[in-house]
């Protein structure tokens, strides 16, 4: 009995010694980005191109020849399973895409975690929802600075359907003009309300609407508190945006003071005279606040 239990654990070193591989003993060794492009051509070639290929040896002094290993992992064994997916060896390189999203955006902020812009990750609505930085992003593929797998806006847009219909309203705001940018206000990567840029939603828009802000001697309230109270940020059937056409927006705060009589007696608001009188902002044209006039008038 003693024999064989002493036979057996000999038979297991030997075993170990002679197969490291099926123990899990043996080490992936880097071998170089020239031995990776052997199989994989066409990624090579793209890398090349890249704004990673043009940065990395200049930022992370990392150089061409250990650029895919940097992301991948070390490659001997991937590299000598020639391709055999039964091979152990052949899924021991890391596919970056294939990675949950918390694992994949974790490999791109190991070299991205000090950019400004990158900072608020923890606290965006992307990372919340689940999203990874290769969702948008594309080492071997993108384009531009920001290797982006489409142009910014509509890259935006194939995710949020229903911003992508407001600006389809008459109203709205430039962007499948062009114009402006979904990441003018937004910032992708985290912020505070929906991802802004700025500190809130009234920063945000007066940095382009920087009339609108004052101080004024009379202020309108609901600009103070938040723009979006009376505007739609994506776009609306409404002139200028607003959530409702006029007086029915108006109207909500501010009860009309020209009420008639009905046949009981009791006051009711006639809105089809108010209409034939024109807009509130036919009179009250300092809607955002006025240095003037308590009731925003000229």
């Amino acid at each position: 009995m003693r024999n064989s239990l002493t036979s057996f654990m000999v038979a297991a070193a030997c075993a170990s010694w002679l197969a490291p591989a099926a123990y899990g003993q043996e080490k992936a060794t880097e071998v170089g980005a020239a031995t990776c492009a052997g199989c994989h051509a066409e990624q090579g070639e793209s890398f090349k191109k890249s704004a990673h290929a043009k940065r990395m040896p200049a930022v992370k002094k990392i150089e061409f020849e250990k650029s895919c290993e940097s992301c991948h992992g070390p490659g001997s064994l991937h590299a000598a399973a020639g391709g055999d997916r039964s091979n152990a060896g052949f899924a021991t390189i890391k596919k970056v895409g294939d990675l949950p999203a918390s694992e994949s955006s974790a490999a791109c902020l190991s070299c991205h975690k000090s950019q400004r812009h990158l900072m608020l990750w923890g606290t965006g609505v992307h990372k919340e929802a689940g999203v990874s930085c290769v969702k948008c992003h594309s080492v071997h593929k993108g384009e531009g600075k920001g290797s982006l797998v489409k142009e910014s806006s509509e890259l935006c847009l194939s995710c949020h359907k229903k911003e992508r219909g407001e600006m389809q309203l008459a109203s709205h705001h430039p962007v499948i003009e062009g114009k402006m940018t979904c990441s003018g206000c937004h910032n992708p990567h985290g912020g505070v309300e929906g991802n802004m840029r700025a500190e809130s939603v009234e920063d945000t828009c007066l940095k382009c609407h920087p009339g609108k802000a004052g101080p004024f001697a009379r202020e309108h309230p609901p600009v103070v508190e938040n723009c979006m109270i009376c505007h739609k940020p994506h776009g609306s059937v409404n002139a200028s945006m607003l959530k409702q056409s006029q007086p029915f927006l108006c109207l909500r705060c501010h009860k009309w003071p020209h009420t008639e009589r009905t046949t009981n007696g009791a006051s009711a608001l006639n809105v089809y005279k108010f209409a034939e009188r024109g807009r509130c902002t036919d009179c009250h044209r300092e809607i955002h606040g006025s240095d003037r006039n308590a009731a925003l008038k000229k």
